[in-house]
């Protein structure tokens, strides 16, 4: 008779599913030049700003883990030098992307985006990640159950108490209820560990982080900017090209 523990190989068929979807999200460290390295920058009373699209899939995955062009995302890099005296304020939710026609698209919220990356294949990815992990440990704990019941003289006995131990500590990792959300919300801590946001930019400030817009062929990136300091509006347009 064989082994009941070798059965564990039916587990090499598992990974197969996650064929076809694509990479986690898990974003990483970002490395930058100051905004005056950018073809686009622009300057204000001492305030560089420079806005550069991430539309290349392998800068995407060196910095979010993944194509977020999956998730119909264009994440925008803001990067801000303050070499004057005076303060500025940035509101992430004054970010627009122009396309030909003037039509302006507003920058998704942390939430909306998340729910975006969450719906792709990338979210695919998450769930039957999770849910592999839980079926590998019900088998696995069958395969062991089943090896300890045998020697005991009660292989099926062994069998089903492995398969609720391991399937116990499979469900443990996420592939229980709300596994959905808890994705999202995961999702959500990732982009928001790298996201603008509203930001006051002191004299002698570098500041940088990203904003999602929805996918689209921006000629213009718009952007307020708020001189603290005299209390005067500024609005720039940052000319850009979309890659793909």
């Amino acid at each position: 008779m064989e082994c009941p523990v070798l059965n564990a190989r039916w587990l090499g068929i598992l990974p197969l599913i996650l064929l076809g979807c694509a990479a986690p999200l898990n974003t990483d460290t970002v490395s930058f030049k100051s905004p005056a390295h950018y073809a686009n920058h622009q300057q204000i009373d001492g305030l560089d700003i420079a806005m550069i699209p991430i539309d290349s899939p392998d800068r995407s995955k060196a910095i979010f883990g993944t194509d977020l062009k999956t998730a119909n995302i264009l994440p925008v890099h803001l990067i801000v030098e303050n070499k004057g005296t005076k303060e500025f304020e940035i509101n992430a939710q004054q970010i627009f992307g122009v396309v030909a026609n003037g039509e302006m698209t507003a920058a998704y919220s942390l939430g909306k985006s998340a729910q975006h990356v969450r719906r792709s294949s990338i979210g695919t990815t998450a769930v039957t990640g999770a849910v592999v992990g839980a079926v590998a440990g019900a088998a696995v704990g069958a395969g062991l159950g089943a090896a300890i019941g045998h020697a005991a003289g009660d292989s099926g006995g062994g069998a089903g108490a492995g398969a609720a131990i391991g399937g116990a500590t499979g469900a443990a990792t996420g592939a229980g209820a709300g596994l959905s959300d808890a994705i999202t919300i995961q999702f959500k801590k990732e982009l928001a560990s790298l996201a603008f946001e509203d930001r006051v930019i002191y004299p002698g400030d570098i500041q940088q982080g990203f904003i999602y817009l929805k996918w689209n062929p921006y000629q213009k990136i718009r952007v307020k900017v708020f001189d603290i300091t005299d209390n005067k509006t500024y609005s720039l347009a940052f000319k850009t090209s979309i890659m793909r």
